[in-house]
Protein backbone atom coordinates (compact mmCIF):
# COMPACT_ATOMS: atom_id res chain seq x y z
CA UNK A 1 0.00 0.00 0.00
CA UNK A 2 1.32 3.43 -0.94
CA UNK A 3 1.57 5.89 1.95
CA UNK A 4 2.55 9.56 1.92
CA UNK A 5 2.53 9.84 5.71
CA UNK A 6 5.62 10.73 7.74
CA UNK A 7 6.30 8.58 10.78
CA UNK A 8 5.52 9.84 14.28
CA UNK A 9 9.13 10.77 15.10
CA UNK A 10 9.42 12.84 11.93
CA UNK A 11 6.14 14.62 12.62
CA UNK A 12 7.13 15.49 16.18
CA UNK A 13 10.46 16.89 15.01
CA UNK A 14 8.74 18.86 12.25
CA UNK A 15 6.28 20.36 14.75
CA UNK A 16 9.13 21.45 17.01
CA UNK A 17 10.97 23.07 14.11
CA UNK A 18 7.79 24.72 12.80
CA UNK A 19 7.27 26.40 16.16
CA UNK A 20 10.90 27.53 16.20
CA UNK A 21 10.71 28.80 12.61
CA UNK A 22 7.62 30.91 13.25
CA UNK A 23 8.58 32.26 16.66
CA UNK A 24 12.37 32.54 16.49
CA UNK A 25 13.36 32.79 12.83
CA UNK A 26 10.58 34.57 10.95
CA UNK A 27 10.35 37.79 13.04
CA UNK A 28 14.00 38.75 12.38
CA UNK A 29 14.55 37.10 9.01
CA UNK A 30 14.69 40.32 6.98
CA UNK A 31 17.14 41.93 9.40
CA UNK A 32 19.48 38.93 9.33
CA UNK A 33 19.17 38.53 5.57
CA UNK A 34 20.29 42.11 5.01
CA UNK A 35 23.57 41.60 6.86
CA UNK A 36 26.79 39.89 5.82
CA UNK A 37 27.39 38.84 9.41
CA UNK A 38 26.81 35.14 10.02
CA UNK A 39 24.21 34.65 12.80
CA UNK A 40 26.19 32.29 15.03
CA UNK A 41 23.85 32.90 17.97
CA UNK A 42 20.90 31.44 16.07
CA UNK A 43 23.15 28.84 14.47
CA UNK A 44 23.98 27.50 17.93
CA UNK A 45 20.26 27.22 18.68
CA UNK A 46 19.93 24.98 15.62
CA UNK A 47 22.68 22.84 17.11
CA UNK A 48 20.78 22.60 20.39
CA UNK A 49 17.68 21.47 18.49
CA UNK A 50 19.69 18.65 16.90
CA UNK A 51 19.16 19.98 13.39
CA UNK A 52 22.86 20.13 12.51
CA UNK A 53 23.59 16.51 13.32
CA UNK A 54 21.02 14.74 11.14
CA UNK A 55 22.53 11.52 9.82
CA UNK A 56 25.92 12.15 11.41
CA UNK A 57 27.84 9.85 13.80
CA UNK A 58 26.39 9.63 17.30
CA UNK A 59 29.85 9.71 18.88
CA UNK A 60 30.15 13.32 17.72
CA UNK A 61 26.64 14.38 18.72
CA UNK A 62 24.76 13.37 15.57
CA UNK A 63 21.58 11.33 15.14
CA UNK A 64 23.33 8.26 13.75
CA UNK A 65 22.04 6.62 10.58
CA UNK A 66 21.49 8.70 7.47
CA UNK A 67 17.92 10.01 7.34
CA UNK A 68 17.27 11.83 4.04
CA UNK A 69 13.56 12.41 4.70
CA UNK A 70 14.23 14.00 8.08
CA UNK A 71 16.82 16.28 6.50
CA UNK A 72 14.26 17.34 3.90
CA UNK A 73 11.65 18.04 6.57
CA UNK A 74 14.14 20.10 8.55
CA UNK A 75 15.20 22.30 5.65
CA UNK A 76 11.65 22.81 4.36
CA UNK A 77 10.30 23.69 7.80
CA UNK A 78 13.13 26.02 8.80
CA UNK A 79 12.99 27.82 5.46
CA UNK A 80 9.51 29.05 6.32
CA UNK A 81 11.24 31.27 8.86
CA UNK A 82 14.67 31.86 7.31
CA UNK A 83 15.76 30.36 4.02
CA UNK A 84 19.42 31.22 4.64
CA UNK A 85 19.69 29.45 7.98
CA UNK A 86 17.68 26.54 6.60
CA UNK A 87 20.59 25.68 4.32
CA UNK A 88 22.79 24.86 7.33
CA UNK A 89 21.70 21.21 7.80
CA UNK A 90 22.31 20.55 4.10
CA UNK A 91 25.69 22.27 4.08
CA UNK A 92 26.88 20.50 7.22
CA UNK A 93 25.53 17.16 6.00
CA UNK A 94 27.48 17.54 2.77
CA UNK A 95 30.70 18.58 4.50
CA UNK A 96 30.48 16.06 7.33
CA UNK A 97 29.90 13.25 4.84
CA UNK A 98 33.42 13.99 3.63
CA UNK A 99 35.00 14.70 7.02
CA UNK A 100 34.02 11.26 8.34
CA UNK A 101 36.62 9.91 5.91
CA UNK A 102 39.35 11.99 7.55
CA UNK A 103 41.72 11.09 10.35
CA UNK A 104 40.51 10.85 13.93
CA UNK A 105 42.32 14.10 14.66
CA UNK A 106 40.32 15.90 11.95
CA UNK A 107 37.02 14.30 12.95
CA UNK A 108 37.49 15.14 16.64
CA UNK A 109 38.47 18.72 15.85
CA UNK A 110 35.69 19.70 13.44
CA UNK A 111 32.65 17.41 13.65
CA UNK A 112 31.52 18.29 17.21
CA UNK A 113 32.09 22.00 16.57
CA UNK A 114 29.87 21.90 13.48
CA UNK A 115 27.14 19.71 14.96
CA UNK A 116 26.91 21.97 18.02
CA UNK A 117 26.79 25.09 15.85
CA UNK A 118 30.04 26.58 17.13
CA UNK A 119 31.94 26.63 13.82
CA UNK A 120 31.39 26.37 10.09
CA UNK A 121 33.49 24.62 7.47
CA UNK A 122 33.25 25.53 3.79
CA UNK A 123 33.29 23.16 0.84
CA UNK A 124 35.53 24.61 -1.88
CA UNK A 125 34.87 22.98 -5.23
CA UNK A 126 33.76 25.71 -7.67
CA UNK A 127 36.43 27.71 -9.50
CA UNK A 128 36.37 30.74 -11.82
CA UNK A 129 36.78 28.48 -14.86
CA UNK A 130 34.87 25.44 -13.63
CA UNK A 131 31.43 26.14 -12.25
CA UNK A 132 28.95 23.52 -13.35
CA UNK A 133 31.79 21.56 -14.96
CA UNK A 134 33.30 20.86 -11.55
CA UNK A 135 35.58 18.12 -12.86
CA UNK A 136 37.50 20.74 -14.87
CA UNK A 137 38.97 22.28 -11.73
CA UNK A 138 42.50 23.64 -12.03
CA UNK A 139 43.65 23.90 -8.41
CA UNK A 140 46.79 21.78 -8.05
CA UNK A 141 48.07 19.75 -5.11
CA UNK A 142 51.81 19.26 -5.57
CA UNK A 143 53.13 16.37 -3.45
CA UNK A 144 56.06 17.00 -1.09
CA UNK A 145 57.69 14.85 1.60
CA UNK A 146 55.23 15.65 4.41
CA UNK A 147 52.09 16.37 2.42
CA UNK A 148 51.14 18.71 -0.42
CA UNK A 149 51.38 22.33 -1.54
CA UNK A 150 48.06 23.68 -2.86
CA UNK A 151 47.80 26.50 -5.39
CA UNK A 152 44.68 27.81 -7.08
CA UNK A 153 41.47 29.75 -6.55
CA UNK A 154 37.96 28.76 -5.49
CA UNK A 155 35.03 31.10 -6.06
CA UNK A 156 31.40 31.56 -4.94
CA UNK A 157 32.11 29.44 -1.87
CA UNK A 158 29.35 29.34 0.75
CA UNK A 159 30.60 30.16 4.29
CA UNK A 160 34.01 31.19 2.96
CA UNK A 161 33.88 34.39 5.03
CA UNK A 162 32.83 32.79 8.31
CA UNK A 163 34.40 29.32 8.19
CA UNK A 164 37.38 28.20 10.22
CA UNK A 165 38.44 25.74 7.51
CA UNK A 166 37.52 24.51 4.06
CA UNK A 167 37.42 21.20 2.24
CA UNK A 168 39.45 22.01 -0.86
CA UNK A 169 39.35 19.83 -3.96
CA UNK A 170 42.59 19.82 -5.92
CA UNK A 171 44.18 17.62 -8.54
CA UNK A 172 47.53 15.90 -8.98
CA UNK A 173 49.81 17.72 -11.45
CA UNK A 174 49.19 16.42 -14.96
CA UNK A 175 45.83 14.77 -14.19
CA UNK A 176 42.59 15.68 -15.99
CA UNK A 177 38.81 15.62 -15.52
CA UNK A 178 37.70 13.71 -12.41
CA UNK A 179 40.82 11.57 -12.24
CA UNK A 180 43.43 12.55 -9.70
CA UNK A 181 41.19 14.88 -7.68
CA UNK A 182 41.57 14.67 -3.90
CA UNK A 183 39.97 16.40 -0.94
CA UNK A 184 42.06 18.29 1.62
CA UNK A 185 41.19 19.99 4.91
CA UNK A 186 42.66 23.51 4.84
CA UNK A 187 42.42 25.88 7.84
CA UNK A 188 41.56 29.28 6.41
CA UNK A 189 44.09 31.03 8.63
CA UNK A 190 46.93 28.96 7.14
CA UNK A 191 49.85 30.85 5.53
CA UNK A 192 49.20 31.44 1.84
CA UNK A 193 45.39 31.48 2.12
CA UNK A 194 43.50 34.65 1.20
CA UNK A 195 39.71 34.92 1.57
CA UNK A 196 37.87 37.69 -0.26
CA UNK A 197 34.13 38.40 0.09
CA UNK A 198 31.92 38.40 -3.00
CA UNK A 199 28.45 39.41 -1.77
CA UNK A 200 25.53 38.78 -4.09
CA UNK A 201 22.03 40.22 -4.48
CA UNK A 202 20.83 37.82 -1.79
CA UNK A 203 22.04 35.15 0.65
CA UNK A 204 24.31 37.72 2.33
CA UNK A 205 24.64 35.90 5.69
CA UNK A 206 26.00 32.83 3.90
CA UNK A 207 29.30 34.63 3.48
CA UNK A 208 30.03 33.87 -0.15
CA UNK A 209 33.63 34.48 -1.08
CA UNK A 210 36.67 33.39 -3.01
CA UNK A 211 39.56 31.44 -1.53
CA UNK A 212 42.97 31.98 -3.09
CA UNK A 213 45.80 29.58 -2.24
CA UNK A 214 49.46 30.21 -2.95
CA UNK A 215 51.64 27.21 -2.10
CA UNK A 216 49.57 26.38 0.98
CA UNK A 217 51.08 23.53 2.95
CA UNK A 218 48.67 20.69 3.73
CA UNK A 219 50.03 17.93 6.01
CA UNK A 220 49.51 14.27 5.20
CA UNK A 221 46.94 13.86 8.00
CA UNK A 222 44.68 16.47 6.37
CA UNK A 223 43.92 14.31 3.34
CA UNK A 224 40.20 13.46 3.42
CA UNK A 225 39.37 10.04 2.02
CA UNK A 226 41.38 8.24 -0.63
CA UNK A 227 43.99 10.01 -2.68
CA UNK A 228 42.61 10.68 -6.16
CA UNK A 229 39.02 9.73 -5.23
CA UNK A 230 37.75 13.01 -3.79
CA UNK A 231 35.55 13.97 -6.72
CA UNK A 232 33.66 10.68 -6.80
CA UNK A 233 33.02 10.79 -3.04
CA UNK A 234 31.47 14.25 -3.01
CA UNK A 235 29.40 13.75 -6.16
CA UNK A 236 27.54 10.86 -4.53
CA UNK A 237 26.31 13.12 -1.74
CA UNK A 238 25.02 15.82 -4.09
CA UNK A 239 22.11 13.48 -4.89
CA UNK A 240 21.24 13.76 -1.21
CA UNK A 241 21.53 17.54 -0.96
CA UNK A 242 19.80 18.58 -4.18
CA UNK A 243 16.34 17.40 -3.15
CA UNK A 244 16.75 18.99 0.29
CA UNK A 245 17.67 22.31 -1.32
CA UNK A 246 14.57 22.08 -3.49
CA UNK A 247 12.42 21.64 -0.37
CA UNK A 248 14.19 24.57 1.25
CA UNK A 249 13.14 26.88 -1.58
CA UNK A 250 9.58 25.54 -1.42
CA UNK A 251 9.39 26.19 2.33
CA UNK A 252 10.32 29.83 1.77
CA UNK A 253 7.74 30.13 -1.00
CA UNK A 254 5.01 28.70 1.21
CA UNK A 255 5.67 31.48 3.73
CA UNK A 256 5.21 34.06 0.98
CA UNK A 257 1.97 32.48 -0.24
CA UNK A 258 0.63 32.44 3.32
CA UNK A 259 1.48 36.12 3.66
CA UNK A 260 -0.24 36.84 0.35
CA UNK A 261 -3.37 34.96 1.44
CA UNK A 262 -3.52 36.92 4.69
CA UNK A 263 -3.10 40.18 2.82
CA UNK A 264 -5.76 39.20 0.26
CA UNK A 265 -8.27 38.68 3.07
CA UNK A 266 -7.47 42.03 4.68
CA UNK A 267 -6.96 44.38 1.73
CA UNK A 268 -10.17 45.73 0.25
CA UNK A 269 -10.94 47.42 -3.05
CA UNK A 270 -14.38 48.56 -4.14
CA UNK A 271 -15.73 47.40 -0.80
CA UNK A 272 -14.57 43.78 -1.12
CA UNK A 273 -11.44 41.84 0.00
CA UNK A 274 -9.17 41.41 -3.03
CA UNK A 275 -9.15 37.66 -2.35
CA UNK A 276 -12.67 37.52 -3.74
CA UNK A 277 -11.40 38.48 -7.18
CA UNK A 278 -10.23 35.68 -9.46
CA UNK A 279 -7.24 37.75 -10.50
CA UNK A 280 -5.95 37.24 -6.96
CA UNK A 281 -7.45 33.92 -5.84
CA UNK A 282 -6.59 31.95 -9.00
CA UNK A 283 -2.84 32.70 -8.87
CA UNK A 284 -2.85 31.59 -5.24
CA UNK A 285 -4.54 28.33 -6.23
CA UNK A 286 -2.19 27.76 -9.15
CA UNK A 287 1.01 28.32 -7.20
CA UNK A 288 -0.21 26.26 -4.25
CA UNK A 289 -0.70 23.40 -6.74
CA UNK A 290 2.81 23.78 -8.17
CA UNK A 291 4.33 23.90 -4.69
CA UNK A 292 2.55 20.72 -3.67
CA UNK A 293 3.61 18.84 -6.80
CA UNK A 294 7.24 19.95 -6.49
CA UNK A 295 7.27 19.10 -2.79
CA UNK A 296 6.37 15.45 -3.33
CA UNK A 297 8.88 15.15 -6.15
CA UNK A 298 11.59 16.10 -3.65
CA UNK A 299 10.34 13.73 -0.97
CA UNK A 300 10.16 10.85 -3.43
CA UNK A 301 13.83 11.44 -4.30
CA UNK A 302 14.74 11.46 -0.60
CA UNK A 303 12.65 8.34 0.07
CA UNK A 304 14.43 6.51 -2.73
CA UNK A 305 17.75 7.56 -1.19
CA UNK A 306 16.61 6.20 2.18
CA UNK A 307 15.61 2.91 0.53
CA UNK A 308 18.94 2.60 -1.22
CA UNK A 309 17.34 2.80 -4.66
CA UNK A 310 18.48 4.78 -7.74
CA UNK A 311 17.52 8.44 -7.38
CA UNK A 312 20.03 10.52 -9.32
CA UNK A 313 17.55 11.58 -11.99
CA UNK A 314 14.84 12.49 -9.45
CA UNK A 315 17.40 14.39 -7.39
CA UNK A 316 18.26 16.47 -10.45
CA UNK A 317 14.56 17.08 -11.13
CA UNK A 318 14.28 18.21 -7.50
CA UNK A 319 17.11 20.67 -7.97
CA UNK A 320 16.14 22.45 -11.18
CA UNK A 321 12.32 22.62 -10.97
CA UNK A 322 11.38 23.40 -7.31
CA UNK A 323 13.55 26.58 -7.14
CA UNK A 324 11.79 27.82 -10.29
CA UNK A 325 8.39 26.97 -8.80
CA UNK A 326 9.36 28.72 -5.56
CA UNK A 327 10.66 31.82 -7.32
CA UNK A 328 7.49 32.12 -9.38
CA UNK A 329 5.28 31.69 -6.30
CA UNK A 330 7.14 34.39 -4.39
CA UNK A 331 6.88 36.71 -7.38
CA UNK A 332 3.11 36.13 -7.50
CA UNK A 333 2.88 36.89 -3.78
CA UNK A 334 4.78 40.13 -4.34
CA UNK A 335 2.31 41.17 -7.07
CA UNK A 336 -0.66 40.45 -4.83
CA UNK A 337 0.82 42.82 -2.26
CA UNK A 338 1.11 45.55 -4.87
CA UNK A 339 3.66 48.23 -4.00
CA UNK A 340 4.13 46.68 -0.54
CA UNK A 341 5.49 43.53 -2.14
CA UNK A 342 8.32 45.54 -3.66
CA UNK A 343 9.03 47.41 -0.43
CA UNK A 344 12.25 46.61 1.41
CA UNK A 345 10.29 46.78 4.67
CA UNK A 346 8.63 43.44 3.92
CA UNK A 347 10.28 39.99 3.58
CA UNK A 348 8.86 39.15 0.14
CA UNK A 349 11.53 40.87 -1.94
CA UNK A 350 14.23 39.43 0.32
CA UNK A 351 13.00 35.86 -0.15
CA UNK A 352 12.81 36.41 -3.88
CA UNK A 353 16.49 37.42 -3.99
CA UNK A 354 17.58 34.65 -1.62
CA UNK A 355 15.74 31.90 -3.51
CA UNK A 356 16.99 33.18 -6.88
CA UNK A 357 20.48 32.00 -5.92
CA UNK A 358 19.39 28.36 -6.13
CA UNK A 359 18.55 28.66 -9.81
CA UNK A 360 22.34 28.45 -10.17
CA UNK A 361 23.90 27.30 -6.89
CA UNK A 362 24.78 23.61 -6.50
CA UNK A 363 24.24 22.91 -10.18
CA UNK A 364 22.37 24.88 -12.81
CA UNK A 365 19.10 23.75 -14.39
CA UNK A 366 20.97 22.97 -17.60
CA UNK A 367 23.32 20.58 -15.83
CA UNK A 368 20.39 18.87 -14.05
CA UNK A 369 18.50 18.47 -17.34
CA UNK A 370 21.58 16.97 -18.90
CA UNK A 371 21.69 14.34 -16.12
CA UNK A 372 17.97 13.59 -16.51
CA UNK A 373 18.07 13.39 -20.30
CA UNK A 374 21.10 11.09 -20.19
CA UNK A 375 19.04 8.57 -18.21
CA UNK A 376 16.03 8.91 -20.53
CA UNK A 377 18.13 8.47 -23.66
CA UNK A 378 19.90 5.49 -22.14
CA UNK A 379 16.70 3.49 -21.74
CA UNK A 380 15.80 0.78 -24.22
CA UNK A 381 12.86 1.84 -26.32
CA UNK A 382 10.40 0.14 -28.61
CA UNK A 383 11.46 0.30 -32.24
CA UNK A 384 8.71 1.19 -34.70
Amino acid sequence: MVSFAFDEEHEEFRATLADFARKELLPNYRERAGSTEFPFEVFRKLGELGVLGIGLPEEYGGTGDEDPVLLGLATETLAYGDVNLASAPVQIGLIASQLVHGTKEVRDRYLPAMIEGRETVAIALTEPGSGSDASALATVARPIDDGWLLSGEKTAITWACNASAALVYAREPGSSRSKGVSCFLVPLDAPGVTVSPMPGMGCLPLGWGSIHMDEVHVPTEHLIGELGRGFHTVMDHFDFSRAALGLMCLGAARASLDEAATYANQRETFGRPIGEYQGVSFPLAEHATYLEAARWLCYRALWLRAEGKPHTSLASMSKWWPPVVAKDAIEAAMKIHGNLGYSAEFPLQQRFRDVMAYLVADGTAEIQKRIISREILGRESVAF
